[in-house]
């Protein structure tokens, strides 16, 4: 019965890490884009959020991907990017893939590389 039970959790964990997925786009400041998405007056438009490049003294973090899609990143993902940025604080145009998964619109980061 121990060993049907071992087997089963074993089962489970690997079951849950098939639900993970890579997300790779342009790290973008969630800050930022949330607040152009409330003020659309203020940005040029809309869905142009150059202006809200990540940075090393960014604290919210979010992905956007290639079709335009944005995710925000988890607590434990800020953390992630923000070192990972401060690293490398001459990256302009910080691209990263992220490792997790989808809870709603954000991202429960496993793990984060930053480019």
């Amino acid at each position: 019965m121990k060993t049907i039970a071992t087997l089963g959790l074993a089962l489970g964990a690997f079951a849950a890490m098939g639900y993970a997925e890579d997300i790779s786009g342009k790290l973008v400041d969630a800050a930022c884009h949330d607040k152009s998405q409330q003020n659309p007056a203020d940005s040029k438009q809309k869905n142009d959020i150059s202006a809200c490049e990540a940075t090393a003294s960014t604290t919210s973090f979010a992905i956007q991907t290639s079709d335009g899609k944005v995710y925000k990143l988890d607590a434990a993902g800020n953390a992630k990017a923000s070192t990972a940025l401060k690293g490398n604080p001459a990256n302009k145009n910080p691209m990263a893939t992220v490792a997790g998964t989808m809870e709603g619109q954000t991202v429960k980061v496993d793990s984060i590389s930053v480019r």
